[in-house]
């Protein structure tokens, strides 16, 4: 049974997207497949290309090797290659090993697609998922405030102070949650904490670690330190 599957459809005006679905993961063994299809649209003159990466679990440096070894040429003919759908292991690596600074990156196929052709893409919103239950101690308590408190506690950032409600931090939904996973387990790294907020009792979310990343640095949470201090705020 093949480790890979590799499929092409197009997209564009006149057809010049190529975009390629890959199912399974990327190592030594497959990447050659996914190299054979990327080559057969660069024989067919297609030099814009989008990598859907949505079914893909784990990619290698051979896999990462194979964006790259390519790329020169692609953009000598005005094209571009960009990824897109990574899931949260994957987008970390392609961070940590500052693959970012060569290849772009999408949330989807159709802002990829837009970001070719100039085109606007209506996002569709996604449907509010239950605000989970907060652990007793963690359930905030709000202060009686006069009308002209509260308009501009709403318009201020957030800020790191003794006492305050820890879920005032949190500009959305996908922030309270966060903030959620953070007070109970205050040494997540940014990729435990997209992991945990999958599970039923952070809410059941599927999210990927870059949105986690922006999310957190929304909130002036980006590193660990400032996490661990927000836990025992939230502890307090």
């Amino acid at each position: 049974m093949p480790d890979i599957q590799v499929d092409v459809r197009y997209d564009g005006d006149s057809d010049e997207i190529a975009i390629i679905d890959a199912k399974g993961f990327i190592d030594t063994t497959t990447a050659p497949e996914l190299e054979k299809k990327l080559e057969e649209q660069l024989a067919l003159n297609k030099y814009r290309i989008v990598v859907n990466l949505e079914n893909i679990d784990y990619v290698s440096s051979a896999g990462w090797g194979v964006f790259v070894s390519e790329i020169r040429e692609i953009r000598e003919n005005s094209g571009d290659l960009v990824l897109v759908n990574m899931s949260p292991d994957v987008y970390d690596v392609y961070e940590l090993m500052e693959f970012s600074s060569i290849l772009k990156s999408y949330d989807s196929v159709a802002e990829a697609i837009a970001g070719f052709t100039g085109r606007e893409i209506k996002k569709e919103e996604p449907k509010p998922a239950p605000e989970p239950a907060l652990p007793p101690r963690l359930k905030p308590v709000q202060p009686q405030a006069q009308p002209e408190q509260q308009a501009t506690a709403q318009a201020a950032q957030p800020q790191a102070t003794p006492g305050t409600d820890v879920y005032s931090y949190a500009q959305s939904e996908l922030g309270k949650r966060i903030i959620h996973v953070i007070v109970d387990n205050p040494y997540y790294n940014v990729k435990e904490i997209a992991k945990a907020l999958r599970l039923p009792s952070y809410g059941g979310t599927k999210v990927r670690g870059g949105a986690v990343k922006r999310e957190l640095k929304s909130m002036g949470l980006s590193n660990k330190q400032q996490r661990f201090e927000l836990a025992l705020k939230g502890r307090g």
